[in-house]
């Protein structure tokens, strides 16, 4: 059977949920009564920035009400179905997630509030020129990398999984007109990391050089896309912003120094005057933080992976290698996020990985260094950083474990193409457009209507796994230079500049 988004993961992930949650299921705080073949919802409600346990927060369906005790806790009991909870307190943001509740069953919430921004709360009283920094622009870029993380290796001269690349989007609007698609240059540059070639082999081992190529004749400094470190950005395929793609940054800076979150510095020029209209920096994110030497030893780690793969497939890599050819993982195990389909009846590179180390990696309960940490970057880079891991979520949570990864992949989930989904979680105002993944998707339930299709979600809201607010204060600095705060993109002031009113940003 063939999965469509992640429901096999998000109901497994329930499960999981409902055996850890026993003790909240047992009861605390109020609810509503309900019949003998009601179900119950139940969980524990805490402060994101504190953790600390919120009393009297309410939990409604907009029908039934619960209310948090001394220590959190609530239990709702409701009909078997499917339901839409608001938890809500005073200085707070008020926060939806959906769930289903069976007969006889508990299915267990727990929620992280975050406190309400104290500007928000006052919107409506202060005056435009007192709002925020963008007030006094004529030009805002919301700038943003598309996953919230790109991965590449140290050395290619065994074998490649993914080359370097990354990929930055911008929308560019002048204030009180809209977004601006034509008449200007969108540029982008890397300050503090210029020659991509003092700190990766990759170009080493392209045509030009004794090894087979691993499929692209490209030149130094220029990724298998043709892009390079800097230059203009071209206009994406929906017309409304810019998009360069395939930059092949490394996670050091030119002098060395690790740095996993490099910025760009993105430039709009006016075509006609040649004077620039703005600038902004943005994370382009990239980690070589693969940790195979967990498993494959700290010395000859590459090599020791082409001699297991020789040892349970019947392959000749380490052969191959000796006498001149490399092989790029995907030749074989197709891999949708460089495009490439592999061999007939071999498994694609998600499947493979993940099906065959699940029985494999050191698995920890620590939040901070989840069993994904293992192989992606990573302790040290912790690519899980936005807001969902403020609130106190695993990768887990969205992806599933291992083995929920393992059978959803196996049933045919189709990796890169089909991904978690707001939708999963939260309520109808707050999910991706239909059949499109959450970077793709554009704002389309304004209250002005005329917004509709015109903005990315990640323009406003940041990219997978580095969600405003991110924990690590280098994605914040956008909403900190238009907003001069580290929320979401959330005040109407930024885009325009006339009184604009709005209880809700999602109608």
């Amino acid at each position: 059977m063939k999965m469509s988004g992640t429901g096999f993961f998000v109901r497994m992930v329930g499960v999981c949920l409902v055996i850890a949650g026993l003790a909240a299921c047992s009861g605390g705080g109020s609810s509503s009564s309900g019949t003998g073949s009601s179900g119950t919802v139940a969980g524990v409600v805490k402060d994101a920035a504190s953790g600390a346990p919120l009393a009297g927060v309410t939990v409604s369906d907009g029908t039934a009400t619960a209310t948090t005790d001394a220590t959190g806790h609530f239990s709702l009991a409701r009909q078997p179905g499917s339901y839409t909870l608001t938890a809500s307190a005073a200085g707070y943001e008020a926060t939806s997630r959906c769930c289903s509740v069976a007969a006889g069953s508990c299915t267990t919430i727990d929620w992280y509030l975050t406190a309400a921004h104290a500007a928000y709360q006052n919107y409506d009283n202060v005056a435009p020129s007192q709002q925020i920094p963008a007030a006094g622009m004529n030009y805002v870029i919301l700038a943003w990398n598309d996953l919230g993380m790109h991965c590449a290796q140290d050395d290619y001269s065994h074998f490649m999984i993914l080359p370097p690349f990354n990929t930055l989007h911008a929308q560019v609007f002048k204030r009180g007109e809209g977004v601006v698609t034509s008449g200007v240059t969108v540029s982008y540059a890397f300050p503090n990391k210029t020659d991509s070639t003092l700190h990766t082999n990759f170009w080493n081992y392209t045509s030009r050089y004794q090894f087979r190529s691993y499929g692209w004749n490209t030149t130094p400094n220029r990724g298998i896309t043709g892009t390079p470190l800097a230059g203009t950005m071209s206009r994406d395929a929906n017309g409304i912003g810019f998009v360069a793609t395939g930059i092949p940054i490394t996670p050091y800076d030119d002098n060395g120094t690790w740095d996993p979150y490099g910025k760009a510095t993105i430039t709009v020029t006016d075509n006609s005057s040649g004077a620039v209209l703005a600038t902004t920096s943005v994370v382009a994110p990239i980690s070589t933080e693969l940790n195979c030497s967990n498993c494959h030893g700290a010395t000859n780690t590459f090599l020791n992976i082409l001699q297991s793969h020789d040892t349970n497939s019947g392959t000749h890599l380490v052969a191959d290698r000796a006498n001149g050819t490399l092989h790029l993982c995907a030749e074989c195990h197709g891999d949708n996020a460089l495009g490439l389909s592999g061999k007939p009846g071999v498994k694609n590179l998600s499947l493979a990985m993940h099906g065959f180390h699940q029985d494999k990696v050191n698995v920890s309960a620590d939040p901070n260094t989840p069993d994904c940490y293992n192989c992606h970057p990573g302790p040290q880079t912790r690519c899980l950083r936005g807001e969902m891991y403020h609130v106190g979520k695993e990768c887990k949570d969205c992806h599933g474990d291992l083995a929920a990864m393992t059978a959803g992949l196996t049933a045919g989930r189709q990796p890169w193409l089909q991904e978690p989904r707001c939708a999963d979680c939260h309520d109808a105002k707050h999910q991706e457009n239909p059949n499109t993944l959450y970077r793709n998707s554009r704002f389309m339930n304004s209250p002005a209507s005329e917004m509709n299709g015109k903005i990315y979600c990640e323009a406003c809201h940041n990219s997978t796994h580095a969600e405003y607010t991110s924990t690590n204060p280098a994605d914040n600095g956008i909403p900190m230079q238009l907003q001069g705060d580290t929320y979401w993109i959330w005040n109407c002031y930024v885009c325009h500049n006339d009184y604009m009113p709005m209880p809700s940003m999602h109608q």
